[in-house]
């Protein structure tokens, strides 16, 4: 089979030096490759456009990593996890080229895959297949270029990262946790370097939740316009990875992004827990989770020595609170009640985190502690 490469680098080419040349199709069903359901119609447009007689002017063309490429070639991925988001990132990645594995748990091993669903408002979701390079309880010792930790905030205070850690060495440690404590956990186990943090602009779940999906799998919806925040002194190539597999992603390079976001969402979604998931919140509970997210920017604000930004207004969290389920391709409060009921440690942890230093720093926490206080045990 001869295999064609292309250069990463974006660069000029004048059309007139064009040689169309057909990329070796990707077979169905090969190990570590996402399978869309809509792949024919596009090598069918591969197709169509060679051959076709250039255009006797000069433009742009922007070139990047083809996907059909030699093993060799491919980047190896290990994500630990393989739930909603850990299944969604794993078949994004297998999309733009990667080599994926996955660390499960003990009993897993047998798992091959699964069907995945992203969401489209107004319009049929998109089916996509992902097939796992390899399925693993235990990690062997072996190159890995990344290793995404797709698991909650609490997991990654296990000892389980230490064997870890030896059995991947050098490799890139992406991370999706946004309590404050994440990064100085990881921190005990790999350089600091090596560690990356993503800020995850999409929702994903296990389907069926509701009607929209056709079957049993993973459904996700990516925001319009939403890209992913990546941090981290080796963010680049995790932006590259995420923009081949599809998804919008860029660099933050200002420290505390992640937090920030986990600390204008967090108590507000304390406060529909505490409300029993009922849609929308008002009233007292609605002012009382605002003041709670301002003491939590202020407090991860002062941590990462920044001032602290702005934060939206309750009173203008109330209407879209009402607005949302209706532009929503899912059903918003199953969604929040099912994936946070099922994390509700994590939405613990983290309200003890901001409460723990705010306190260290003598910073008003009261909304905050009230907020802990009311959740159910």
């Amino acid at each position: 089979m001869e295999f064609v490469k292309r250069p990463v680098e974006p660069y000029v080419v004048p059309v007139e030096e064009v040689t169309p040349v057909p990329a070796e199709p990707v077979v169905p069903g090969t190990v570590g490759t996402a399978v869309v359901a809509r792949r024919a119609t596009r090598e069918r447009r591969q197709e169509a456009a060679v051959g076709r007689s250039p255009r006797p002017h000069l433009r742009l063309t922007f070139v990047y990593p083809n996907i059909w490429m030699d093993e060799e070639s491919m980047v190896k991925v290990l994500i630990v996890g393989a739930g909603a988001l850990g299944q969604v990132f794993g078949v994004r990645l297998a999309a733009g080229g990667a080599k994926v594995g996955y660390l499960v748990r003990p009993g897993r091993e047998s798992w091959g895959g699964g069907s995945l669903y992203r969401l489209r408002r107004g319009r049929a979701p998109v089916h996509e297949r992902l097939e796992p390079y390899e399925v693993m309880s235990e990690a062997r010792d072996e190159h890995w270029d990344m290793v995404w930790l797709c698991v909650d905030s609490t997991a990654l205070r296990g000892t389980w990262t230490a064997a870890l850690r030896a059995a991947t060495g050098a490799a890139t440690v992406v991370t999706i946790g946004q309590d404050p404590g994440d990064l100085d956990a990881l921190a005990e186990v790999w350089p600091q370097e090596q560690i990356v943090q993503v800020i995850p602009r999409l929702l994903a779940y296990q389907a069926p939740l509701g009607s929209g999906v056709p079957g049993q799998g993973v459904a996700y919806w990516v925001p319009p316009g939403s890209a992913m925040g990546v941090e981290g002194e080796r963010a680049p190539r995790v932006v590259a990875a995420l923009r081949a597999g599809g998804l919008r992603a860029r660099r933050v390079t200002r420290a505390g992004a992640a937090e920030l976001a986990a600390a204008r969402m967090i108590p507000y979604i304390a406060a529909l827990e505490i409300s029993g998931w009922r849609l929308p919140l008002k009233g007292a509970r609605l002012r009382a989770a605002g003041d709670a997210v301002r003491e939590a920017v202020a407090v991860v604000s002062a941590r990462h020595g920044r001032r602290a930004p702005a934060s939206v207004p309750s009173w203008a969290v109330g209407p879209a609170l009402r607005v949302l389920p209706w532009l929503l391709p899912f059903d918003l409060r199953r969604y929040l009640e099912a994936h946070f009921t099922k994390v509700r440690a994590q939405t613990r942890l983290m309200l003890a985190g901001w409460i723990a230093v705010g306190e260290a720093r003598a910073l008003p926490v009261g909304a905050l502690s009230a907020l802990r206080d009311a959740l159910p045990a």
